[in-house]
């Protein structure tokens, strides 16, 4: 047995505990840290849980009795490192001063971002140190400080597709097709464009004036429900952020997975009312997909399906 950690979002910290409940109940919350017991063959059990921000295996637990016996035992196990702020924020503060930490406090939206391998540590108490090496991501609890683009996209959901691609370090190419269901006012459509796709954006209701200078747009006014898969041989991409039922968007998507024909899928799961855990366990359930709560996500999960994935 080894302890496992899951860090909730601020707002959503319900609903994973909701989740979780599903298949544990030795569940002890400590701030945004969700504390549980696993066994090593129940680690695919962890990736179940879609609204965790992070997910830390394997937690080991270390006693210090000054900060500089903290730094020295952090970097002996590991060259990069970020302190999570559980308990004692300012000593765990000073602890990450002295460690090397890879990130910078504002990041440009890129293919070419490289995010090596990272820790993190914790607090329990002032002499008692926890940390990991097996996480979920590279990046801290999800969350990429961008820099953000405040003159070009019609709206601010271009960051959660950034964040989703970064996540999967997984990007369309210039060569590529790609298809951006429901796309108005085009803040996915922007993000394509600017990768040099080819990008079909559509919807019933227009894009922004401002993406007509995009060369490599091609607008259909048309419902997203109204397209047959069957008219679109080559697609390397399908892209929806469309505010549907997520049983609609469901049927949507298997409809394109059983033509077999796109090897990429982002879409965003719009949830309704309180979270129906058994419907995202339909998504789950098509196989090779991963459900993640984006920080950029309200009350909405987004569903990957990539075939040439990193993470």
């Amino acid at each position: 047995m080894s302890t496992c950690i899951y860090v909730s979002h601020p707002n959503f910290q319900k609903e994973l505990i909701s989740e979780l409940s599903q298949y544990r109940h030795d569940l002890v919350v400590r701030g945004q840290l969700i504390f549980t017991e696993f066994i090593n063959e129940e680690k695919h059990v962890a990736g179940t849980a879609c609204f965790a921000q992070d997910i830390w295996h394997d937690v080991q637990f270390e006693k210090i009795t000054s900060i500089s016996e903290a730094v020295k035992f952090l970097k002996s196990k590991h060259k990069y490192w970020f302190g999570y702020p559980l308990n004692n924020i300012r000593r765990t503060k000073l602890i990450e001063a002295q460690l090397l930490n890879p990130f910078p406090k504002k990041i440009d939206f890129s293919p070419n971002k490289q995010f090596p391998k990272t820790g993190v540590f914790a607090l329990l108490d002032a002499n008692t140190l926890l940390y990991s090496l097996d996480r979920s991501t590279n990046i801290p609890f999800y969350l990429l400080p961008f820099n953000e683009d405040k003159i070009n996209p019609p709206n601010r959901a271009y960051l959660k597709l950034w964040e989703a691609l970064t996540l999967i370090d997984h990007y369309p190419k210039p060569e590529e097709t790609v298809i951006d269901l429901g796309a108005s006012p085009g803040g996915w459509t922007y993000v394509l464009a600017t990768l040099g796709s080819k990008v079909l954006a559509v919807d019933k209701a227009p894009l922004a004036a401002n993406l007509a200078k995009f060369s490599n747009i091609k607008f259909l006014k048309q419902s997203a429900f109204s397209l047959d898969p069957k008219d679109f041989p080559q697609v390397d991409w399908l892209f929806s952020d469309i505010a549907c039922y997520p049983e609609r968007l469901y049927d949507l998507i298997t409809n394109w997975i059983e033509l077999g024909q796109v090897k990429n899928f982002v879409c965003t799961i719009k949830l309704q009312g309180k979270t129906d855990f058994a419907l995202i366990r339909k998504f789950q359930a098509i196989v090779g997909t991963k459900i993640i709560h984006l920080f950029q996500n309200k009350h909405e999960l987004t569903f990957i399906l990539s075939t040439e994935a990193h993470n």
